[in-house]
């Protein structure tokens, strides 16, 4: 479909009571949202050098945002919901998601959601997805509890009944409307990353998940079956935390904290000077 388009909150709840009890409406989220930004230089480089046009035969040109270069290895992949058992940190950890690519003309929009739930809570990290937004290679990472796992989804767009609602692992179970398809496919692989290991920054081979979407529903006859309207990889990681500051931006801080400490001081002191006397 080449129209973009967005769910349309109150047409997508009259046309949700006609569903059956288990339909999914898709949430509406606001225009606009991009959380993704470009990963460290090391993983810039790493990415590049496993996705990107000059990577091994596998994994090759998966940065990609038009029908023209969408790589053919998608084909390959496995049908169905990413199998992440065995994959998850049992005291808590974090899961990394890594755009690499779409090719629909909806503007798609991405995000996640932690299980068990509470009250629907449907996280977006990117809205209305349109060619170079966000970049390929960029990625978002999303730290969980002890307990918990977390599952992804693309909200499709388009008119109601065409789009939806689609998971990447299959943990919520969710679809749009009666639409329990087949609509992603997916491969398991291990990517050079630099990632944080509870103690240091360190570089190796890590698990990560390869998930493309379709994003048509099946039971209103709009399923093209292509699995390539939007690509994202998925990384299995300790909890991370922000890099640590180097050596020189320590020294901007400190000497930030410094002129600070000086301002106020003359500013405490000026307030304590007795006024000068006045002439009669």
């Amino acid at each position: 479909m080449k129209t973009p388009a967005k769910f349309i909150l109150s047409a997508a709840f009259a046309a949700g009571l006609a569903f059956t009890a288990s339909a999914q409406i898709s949430p509406s989220f606001p225009s606009g949202i991009n959380l993704f930004s470009s990963p460290s230089a090391t993983n810039v480089a790493l990415y590049n050098a496993q996705f990107g046009s000059g990577a091994s035969l596998f994994l090759q040109n998966l940065y990609f945002d038009t029908t023209v270069t969408v790589p053919s290895v998608i084909n390959t992949w496995t049908p169905g919901q990413a199998n992440v058992s065995g994959l998850w940190e049992a005291g808590g950890g974090a899961v990394k998601a890594i755009y690499l690519g779409k090719t629909a003309g909806w503007e798609n929009d991405f995000g996640y959601v932690r299980i068990p739930p509470g009250p629907p809570n449907y996280v977006p990290l990117v809205t209305d997805v349109t060619s170079g937004n966000p970049v390929s290679g960029y990625e978002y990472i999303v730290n969980y509890d002890a307990g918990e796992t977390l599952d992804f989804f693309i909200n499709s767009g388009g008119p109601v009944g065409e789009g939806g609602l689609f998971y990447a692992f299959g943990l919520s179970n969710e679809y749009a409307g009666a639409d329990s398809s087949v609509h992603t496919y997916w491969s398991s692989v291990l990517v050079n990353t630099e990632y944080w290991d509870g103690s240091a920054w360190v570089t190796g081979l890590v698990p990560t998940i390869l998930v493309g979407f379709e994003d048509v529903r099946n039971d209103q006859g709009y399923y093209d079956q292509d699995f390539n309207d939007f690509v994202v990889a998925f990384q299995f990681l300790p909890a991370q935390q922000i890099a640590v500051p180097e050596p020189a931006t320590y020294g901007l801080i400190g000497a930030g904290a410094l002129l600070g400490l000086v301002g106020y001081r003359r500013f405490r002191a000026s307030r304590h000077q007795p006024a000068p006397a006045q002439s009669v």
